[in-house]
């Protein structure tokens, strides 16, 4: 039986209609990613599926006594000054919890914290520990689905690797999850929803194999499309010829056949196969290449936190015209602190400059993870007019082009969505065209379509580009230098996987470290009624599960092998080919 049924559902947000005649359900076992398009109304959607809400028509369908857990997009008033352990033992009924104590252990140690994390405070905490936290606190409630709403937003590539672990485990209930991360989609699910056109579409796929399969129908649908029209073409001329005749011959039986002609036309028309409209979106970053040998250097430098003590040092970097390069590293090792770092020392004259030494000829877009600039109440139009050179004329035809309409100009900036704001900071790029971009996190609030839009951007020929990301596709894809922050130093690396490994190793490592590690997660991730629908995986789930993320991981390196290989030689990356065939080879070895 269907955990939940959605018929017919249609909805309108303010003026704009989100979804006409939705239907979908969700079953027992499902790991369902769901996907579209900034605007196209999946946390709407999911805001009707926890009742929230109420569609304007059609009906939602709920099992009764069904246990419908969510995580929560912020930490709750009150929370602050708990530990995590606290906060977790806080969802459970006070005379359960120390009883139940092991389990929030358990789980936080499934999750990668380590036992001397339990007393830390939440207020303490770095985003992507909180957003671990507060999903934490939706699965010790034991429900048979979880929702989720970007639950990956803020984490970095730690916790981001916890999260998908424990997603993956064949214990976890049923969950719907929106998501902008494909890896994290391609890791966990098994079924993606695609919200386009006011309309869904449902693959039994993970994304990248979905994604391919909407496109194989994107095609299939305007060929089709174009034989209906060529038909209706044919026909019309047919009418308008035979109501010529029978008007110029005075023939009855002509001009019956010219309208009979004429209502195949207007059925014909009616009934045309859908084309889908987009995104209408265009994330181009044009820059251009200086004509020299380095656009900064490093050298013996100290990085230092806010309050002066010392992070990690920097023997020697060059970062030269056409790189692009990855900065890695742990939550809290110092990134963020590294650019900021960066940014500082270019405002300043080059005799004033520290050790850090810039280009006289670089000019810095800066791409903000918290988009601070815009917690201030101008509008659009003006905000662009502000942050750019570029005259008003400009400034309309571009917001146009990039899909934000004529009445939408003069909205607030501090009231726009994450994935608008995020648009903007891309649009004032193409305005100002920088040489150098600077990028923190920039794929936290970008959907899909966008992101890879983005990504084929960022390969252009020539472009610089610093950047810190979670998304380990995106990296691979767009990076060609890595460089980490470990045991007090930044360095170059140049094996994006042994950064990767280290990570997987600690998880593992935190979790054979659990005093009760004999002990099953089931525990913790199973819900606790024997009449749930919630359906779990036979006995020998733990050598399937890993088969599975071997063959993912396949078709991952796969799809990267042939996509670069698909582009013009000099944008080829050989040394990146060779390491994924190198790794394609180990697991096959293993498969």
């Amino acid at each position: 039986m269907s955990l939940i049924n959605v018929l017919n559902i249609s909805f309108q947000a303010g003026t704009k209609k989100l979804f006409d005649n939705l239907s979908f359900s969700i079953e027992p076992g499902d790991r369902i990613g769901l996907v579209g398009h900034n605007g196209c109304g999946k946390s709407s959607l999911l805001s009707l599926l926890l009742n929230r809400q109420t569609p304007d028509d059609g009906r939602i369908q709920i099992q009764r006594g069904l246990k419908v857990g969510s995580v929560e997009q912020f930490v709750p008033e009150g929370l602050a000054e708990l530990t995590m352990l606290d906060s977790l033992l806080d969802t459970i009924e006070f005379d359960e919890r120390l009883s139940r104590k092991y389990e929030a252990e358990t789980l936080l140690y499934s999750l990668g914290f380590s036992n001397d994390q339990f007393k830390q405070k939440m207020a303490e905490l770095s985003g992507g520990q909180k957003s671990l936290i507060l999903f934490a606190r939706a699965i010790i409630k034991e429900p048979e689905l979880i929702l989720l709403d970007e639950p990956g937003n803020h984490m970095d590539v730690s916790a981001m690797n916890a999260l998908k672990q424990f997603l993956s485990q064949p214990q976890v209930p049923a969950f719907l999850m929106i998501s902008h991360d494909r890896d994290l989609l391609d890791s966990v699910t098994n079924r993606t929803l695609w919200l386009r056109d006011e309309r869904c579409y449902s693959f039994a796929l993970p994304y990248s194999l979905a994604r391919l399969a909407l496109a194989d129908q994107d095609e299939a649908a305007a060929k089709t499309r174009a034989s209906e029209e060529k038909q209706i073409d044919k026909l019309k001329v047919s009418a308008k010829r035979l109501a010529t005749w029978g008007k110029v011959y005075d023939n009855e039986d002509l001009a019956r056949k010219a309208k009979t002609m004429e209502k195949r036309v207007d059925k014909l028309e009616a009934n045309k196969t859908f084309i889908s409209q987009g995104t209408g979106l265009s994330l181009s970053v044009d820059t251009e290449l200086l004509r020299s040998k380095q656009l900064f250097t490093f050298e013996n430098e100290r990085i230092t936190a806010p309050d002066g003590r010392l992070l990690y040092a920097i023997d020697e970097l060059v970062f030269r015209p056409g790189d692009r390069i990855a900065l890695l590293g742990i939550n809290g090792s110092g990134k963020s602190s590294c650019i900021k770092s960066l940014l500082a020392n270019s405002e300043k004259d080059i005799g004033q400059q520290t050790t850090t030494r810039f280009n006289p000829n670089v000019r810095i877009g800066y791409f903000d993870q918290e988009l601070e600039l815009f917690d201030q109440p101008i509008s659009i139009f003006d905000w662009l007019l502000e942050h750019s050179h570029a005259q008003a004329d400009d400034i309309t035809q571009t917001l146009i082009h990039w899909g934000f309409a004529y009445r939408d100009h003069s909205r607030l900036v501090n009231r726009l969505s994450g994935g608008e704001r995020a648009r903007l900071v891309l649009l004032g790029f193409q305005l100002e065209q920088p040489n150098l971009l600077i990028m923190d996190e920039p794929t936290n609030h970008i959907d899909l379509q966008g992101k890879e839009q983005l990504e084929q951007e960022l390969m252009a020929d020539g472009l610089s580009l610093l950047l810190t990301s979670h998304d380990k596709l995106f990296i691979e894809r767009v990076a060609t230098r890595y460089w980490l922050i470990e045991a007090g130093q930044l360095k170059e690396i140049h094996d994006l996987n042994d950064f990767y490994r280290s990570l997987d190793t600690t998880i593992h490592d935190s979790l054979n470290n659990h005093p009760n590690r004999d002990t099953s997660i089931d525990s913790v991730a199973r819900p606790r009624n024997n009449n749930s629908s919630t359906s779990v995986a036979g006995e020998d789930t733990g050598s399937t599960t890993n088969e599975e993320l071997l063959l993912e991981r396949v078709y991952q390196l796969e799809t990267l092998l042939t996509e670069d290989k698909a582009r013009k030689k000099k944008f080829q990356k050989p040394k990146k080919q060779q390491q994924w065939q190198n790794e394609l080879e180990e697991l096959l070895g293993q498969l």
